[in-house]
C-alpha cells in the first residue's frame, strides 16, 4: 500500500469512529430524554425518543426495554380495544430486550411486570416474575416500585409475611407509596379476619 492508501484508510477508519461517537451521542440523548418524559408521566413523547432510539441501534437492548415499559404505561389507562392494539407492541418490545441484553435488568423488570399482570390463561406466570424481580434486586435495582412489584407477587403466591416485608420495604423508599400502603392495608385485614 502506498502512502496516499494508507492515508485513505486512516481517514475512513477515523470518519467510521467519528460517526459511531456521532450516533452514540444520539442514542445516549434520545434514551436521556425519553426517560425524563417517562418519569414525567409524558407516555407518547417518550414512546416517540425510545422509537428513534431503536432506529439508531436497532439491536440495543435498552431502548427495547424503556419502549416496552412506556407501552406498558399506555396500556394501563386504556380502554380494552386499545389495549389489545399495544399488547402485540409490548410483547414483541419486551422480547427484543430480552434477546438483546437478556442481563439488563430494565429488560428482567419489565418482563417481570409482563409477568405478573398478564392472566395466567395469557401467559402470565407470578413465579416466574417472582424470579425476575429477584434478579432486579440482586443486580442493584432497588427503588420503592421493584419492592412494590415483589410485595405484589408474594401477596399473590400467598406469602403474606414475605409480601408484608417487600411491602414495608417499599414505603421505606416511598413513605407515600399509595399502592402499597393499600395493599398492605389488605393483607393485615385479612390476617386479623
Amino acid at each position: 500500500m502506498g502512502k496516499k492508501e494508507d492515508r485513505k484508510h486512516g481517514e475512513e477508519g477515523a470518519n467510521n469512529a467519528s460517526s459511531q461517537s456521532v450516533s452514540d451521542n444520539q442514542l445516549r440523548e434520545c434514551l436521556d430524554l425519553g426517560k425524563n418524559h417517562f418519569l414525567s408521566s409524558r407516555w407518547l413523547e417518550a414512546q416517540l425518543l425510545f422509537e428513534q432510539a431503536i432506529v439508531i441501534a436497532p439491536k440495543a437492548a435498552e431502548p427495547h426495554a424503556w419502549l416496552a415499559a412506556t407501552y406498558g404505561r399506555l396500556i394501563e389507562g386504556k380502554s380494552m380495544m386499545e389495549k389489545i392494539e399495544l399488547l402485540p407492541r409490548f410483547e414483541s418490545e419486551v422480547q427484543a430486550a430480552l434477546e438483546y441484553g437478556p442481563k439488563l435488568p430494565l429488560a428482567r423488570r419489565v418482563n417481570g411486570g409482563r409477568l405478573l399482570n398478564t392472566p395466567d390463561s395469557l401467559g402470565g406466570n407470578v413465579r416466574e416474575a417472582l424470579d425476575e424481580f429477584l434478579f432486579c434486586i440482586k443486580h442493584g435495582v432497588d427503588d420503592a416500585d421493584i419492592w412494590m412489584s415483589l410485595g405484589e407477587c408474594y401477596a399473590k403466591l400467598g406469602n403474606a409475611p414475605k409480601a408484608v416485608k417487600a411491602l414495608l420495604t417499599c414505603i421505606e423508599r416511598d413513605p407515600q407509596h399509595v399502592n402499597a400502603i393499600q395493599l398492605l392495608q389488605r393483607l393485615e385485614s385479612e390476617s386479623n379476619s
